[in-house]
């Protein structure tokens, strides 16, 4: 007995339908099928000959089926088969793209693995993706996702085949794979400008003066792009320069752009360096840009000449002294470092001295204004330090005036210092017995007599410098006048200090009015020739405490009383009509002289005071002693002697 070999199935209808074919081809061939037979559950006819088969069927789910197929023919002789079934139903194509082509542009050199482009099919199943043409190992596409990538970094260079590439994708379903749909992806890689141009000099560094002219050209800049072949190239200078705007781009050549100066302190402190920098871009894509470095060292050219103070005159009193500062050449010049200039003096270097780097004024020699009022000197000023070239320094000479301003500093000078003469008691008191001639070497200068000793009663009185007296007195039972008279004269040369004065010696013989002969009026002078000695004296004092001064004050007061006690004591016993001469010095200027004169009465003793006064001897003469030179008065008729 033969039977179909039980088989499951997970077919179509159709399938199902070929397999029952088959099994009853197999049998049909053995002759064991009958032409005819009853069927038990479902008959179904197959072939040109009329086989009927039983199937008994059961449904499952999810379209499952399960058959028992019995065949028997008309010997009795039967076979039994088992067939699953799957029922499915019939599938049409689903998977299609939205566009037959498409083209994508990317750079090359961007590395392995980088994304290209993307394709995406439609479909109901599962969508897989796959490279169908050519066969490449440069590129390939996730079967997911449709991205199609380049699996090697592309180089233009190394692979110039791959500037164009043609590649046909396939989409298609997973569980039906002759569901598909193809489209052409067209790769274009594209050169990428990944190097800038390259310049000579790729770092420009430089000198030059500071009085380079604008549109002066430094240098000539010469570059090339390997990438862009040598294409058009842009060059402009960089928005950071220092200071901005110094310099410009014309086509490929630096040039000066404004007036270079070195002359300022920022300069300086940037170290007269200008900086700046040039952009060079090509016409690549993407664009390069090379960055070419500018270092311009300015260096300083000695541009001005130093320049003379406005101020050109100046004033010194007459006794500085040596040393004391006169006035400050300010000097100027604009080039930079400023104001380093070097002064020197021309004419009275012997008088003044000048700093050579300050410009201060000293005085060096002594001044005389009654000898020179003024000085004219030229001072040159000399600039230092201001040009890169040393030897490079400008000159300029000022003249200024130095005035030398008067200051008293000279006493008067009377000539002769000693007068001698005779009057008359009745000579009338508007009458001048005698004009005193003293003068002053210092312009400007106002004499003052002045009677300061020697003045007995107050008999004599200067107007001006006229010596007149007034009215004396012969009376015996009375006042009675001194006959001579040696009067001191005090010549002051200002109301003001410094003041400075001089002593004039006036010897009057009077003659009383008792006496009925005449005598002339003999004068006699003496002449003094003797230059002034200016001494120059250093004092150094001691400054005790205020207490050891009262101290000290106080012992003095008790010593100094004690003495004159004593001294007193010793006086007392002089005749009364007996008068101490006291000495008078003479303040003026010169050899310090003694003179002996008659003392006055004290005002306290009052009009009733009927005590006369009168000199012992009669003094009619003076002379000078050989041996030390000093003059003395004398008695003709005595021979005594009283040194002045």
């Amino acid at each position: 007995m033969y039977c179909c070999r039980p088989q499951p199935y997970a077919w179509r209808k159709s399938s199902v339908l070929q397999a029952l074919r088959n099994c009853s081809n197999s049998h049909r061939a053995l002759g064991m099928c009958p032409t005819s037979s009853r069927v038990l559950s479902t008959c179904i006819r197959l072939g040109l000959n009329p086989f009927y088969w039983q199937i008994h069927h059961m449904l499952f789910p999810l379209q499952l089926f399960q058959v028992n197929i019995m065949v028997n023919d008309s010997d009795g002789r039967s076979c039994r088969s088992l067939l699953m079934v799957r029922v499915q139903p019939v599938y049409h194509n689903t998977v299609n793209f939205t566009e037959s082509s498409k083209a994508v542009s990317v750079f090359e050199n961007t590395g392995p693995l980088q994304t290209i482009t993307r394709v995406h099919a439609h479909g109901e199943g599962h969508v897989l993706y796959e490279i169908i043409y050519p066969s490449t190992v440069y590129f390939t596409i996730d079967s997911e996702t449709g991205e199609i990538k380049n699996t090697y970094n592309v180089d233009l260079v190394r692979n110039p085949e791959l500037a164009q590439t043609l590649l046909v994708v396939r989409a298609y379903d997973m569980h039906h794979p002759t569901d598909s749909a193809t489209i052409t992806v067209n790769i274009t890689i594209q050169h990428q400008n990944l190097q800038g141009p390259m310049c000579n000099p790729a770092i420009y560094v430089t000198e030059i003066p500071e009085t380079s002219p604008i549109g002066m050209s430094l240098t000539i800049l010469s570059c090339v792009d390997k990438d862009s072949n040598n294409r058009t190239l842009q060059y402009q200078m960089e928005n950071s320069q220092i200071p901005p705007y110094s310099f410009r781009m014309e086509h490929n050549v630096l040039q000066v752009n404004t007036t270079l100066d070195c002359d300022s302190v920022a300069m300086a402190n940037l170290r007269f360096q200008y900086q700046a920098a040039i952009l060079v871009t090509d016409s690549g894509s993407p664009q390069q840009t090379t960055r070419i470095p500018v270092l311009v060292t300015v260096s300083r050219v000695n541009e001005y000449n130093p320049e003379c103070p406005r101020r050109f005159s100046f004033s010194i009193p007459e006794n500085a002294a040596f040393g004391d500062f006169v006035a400050n050449i300010n000097g100027t010049d604009r080039d930079y470092p400023f104001n380093k200039i070097e002064y020197s003096i021309l004419g009275a270097q012997d008088i003044f001295y000048i700093g050579r780097h300050s410009g201060n004024l000293y005085v060096l020699g002594p001044l005389d204004y009654e000898e020179r009022k003024s000085y004219s000197l030229t001072i040159t000023l000399k600039d230092l330090d201001n040009d890169v070239n040393s030897g490079q320094q400008r000159v300029t000479q000022c003249n200024i005036t130095i005035n030398v301003q008067n200051v008293n500093d000279e006493a008067p000078v009377c000539t002769p210092p000693i007068w001698t003469l005779t009057i008359y008691s009745t000579l009338s008191s508007t009458t001048d017995i005698t004009t005193l001639q003293c003068h002053d070497d210092e312009e400007g200068s106002q004499l003052m007599y002045t009677i300061v000793g020697g003045n007995t009663n107050g008999r004599f009185r200067m107007d001006g410098s006229k010596l007149r007296h007034n009215k004396f007195s012969y009376n015996r039972d009375g006042i009675f006048d001194p006959l001579n008279y040696e009067l001191l004269v005090e010549v002051t040369d200002s109301r003001s200090t410094p003041r400075f004065s001089t002593t004039a010696t006036i010897i009057v013989h009077v003659i009383p009015w008792t006496t009925t002969v005449p005598t002339t009026t003999t004068v006699t002078t003496t002449t003094i020739s003797k230059k002034p000695i200016i001494l120059h004296r250093t004092e150094e004092y001691w400054a005790p405490d205020p207490w050891f001064v009262v101290v000290l004050t106080l012992t003095g007061i008790l010593l100094f009383s004690a003495l004159g006690l004593l001294f007193w004591r010793f006086c007392c016993r002089k005749a009364p009509t007996e008068t101490p001469q006291p000495l008078l010095q003479n303040r003026g200027k010169g050899t310090e002289r003694n003179y002996i004169v008659t003392e006055e009465p004290s005002k306290d003793k009052g009009k009733d005071s009927a005590e006369v006064v009168n000199l012992q001897h009669h003094f009619d003469g003076t002379a000078q002693d050989p041996v030390t030179g000093q003059y003395y008065l004398y008695d003709s008729s005595s021979g005594a002697r009283r040194w002045m």
